[in-house]
This record gives structure tokens, sequence and C-alpha cells, in this order.
């Protein structure tokens, strides 16, 4: 860090402003008055890439980069910074991380998949529940999340989940090929050889 012990109430100087600009922990950011007082200035939200910005001797700046170089400092080669719970408006120092772009990549991927809506299977291929997220189908089924998430994106060789269903993202191509793993999963315990249902299109 640039800046080793930082202050939740105090403010800071923006570097290159010769004290004209300064921001604080909670990414506020103020201009000094020739008087001696302050005036607070009021970032907005870039309606192009969400990020917030704001005007600095009349040139837009994005305030995650002010308090980047207020507090943190230069980076290490290939390494950037990034807002630890997706939120591009929270400029909250203890919300900003430092990592690579391509883990960032997989943070952003995982983050998706766990809003991806889950159905629920049961060994007769009958479909007995749907989730709006991982998330939702591990609390309401006691499990954890990333139990629900191994199997939906078939991490796992195991069919079913410890609770004796099978839970897969909601859509007609993997809801498909679930069931047809469950009839052939029948077939193999029974040693009976059943005709394959036909593709099914779901409408929800």
């Amino acid at each position: 860090m640039r800046i080793k012990q930082i202050s939740t109430v105090a403010w800071y100087d923006i570097p290159g402003y010769d004290g004209k600009y300064q921001i604080n922990f909670y990414g506020n950011i103020r201009r000094a008055l020739k008087n001696g007082r302050y005036k607070e200035l009021h970032p907005y939200i870039k309606s192009s890439n969400g990020n917030r910005v704001v005007k600095l001797n009349c040139k837009e700046k994005v305030v995650m980069s002010l308090m980047r170089i207020t507090f943190i400092g230069e980076l290490p080669e290939g390494k950037v910074t990034y807002h630890k719970n997706g939120i591009k408006a929270d400029d909250c120092l203890a919300n900003i991380g430092i990592s690579t772009k391509s883990e960032i990549g997989k943070m952003i991927g995982s983050r998706h998949m766990c809003e991806q809506a889950v159905v629920k299977i049961s060994s007769d291929g009958e479909i007995v529940d749907f989730y709006r997220s991982i998330r939702e189908a591990g609390r309401q089924n006691y499990m954890s999340y990333q139990t629900i998430a191994d199997r939906a994106s078939g991490k796992v060789k195991s069919l079913y989940a410890p609770d004796g269903y099978v839970y897969v993202f909601e859509s007609d191509s993997a809801i498909n090929k679930a069931i047809r793993r469950i009839e052939e999963d029948n077939n193999k315990k029974c040693g009976v050889t059943f005709v394959k249902a036909p593709e099914i299109v779901f409408d929800f």
C-alpha cells in the first residue's frame, strides 16, 4: 500500500493535483476552495461501462483509479484492481482487490454460474422443482451451493447428489441429457432396456 496506516475518517490528497482534490476511505471526493473550505464533489455512473466517475480539472476520472493511485500506488506487472463484491459503484477501499485479469475472469464466471437457474430431477426422470440460483437450491435442500454447482456443471462423476436427486442448469439440453443418464442408470440397475423418450423442449 502507498499509505501504510489509513484512517476511515481522514481525507487524503489525490496525487498529481497539488492538494486541490482529496479522497477518503469510502471513495468520497472533495475540492479545496480558496477560502480554506472544501466542496464535496458528486461522482456519477458512466452508462457505457457502469464505472463511477468524477470530473477533476474538467477531465473525467474513474474513481477506482483515483483510489488506487492515492492509497495503493503502482501495481506489480500483470496486476489490476477490481471490485470484490462485483458492484462497480462501490469504491470503498475495503471493496478494492488486486489480482490478474485471468483470475478476475474466473471469479466473474463463478459468480455468474451461481446466479443460473437450477432444475431438480428425481430418480424417475421427473422434474420436481426449480430454483432461481445454485445458492437457493443448496439452501432449500440443506446442501452447500458448491455441492449443487459441482453436479450442475458436471465436475463430478456421480449422477446423484447426496439427497438422491439430480441437479442441472435450467436448459433444454442439460435437462434432456440428465434424463437420458437417469434412464441409462435405471436400465443398468434393473437389466431392462427401455425405448428412449423423445427429445423434450421445455417452455418455461
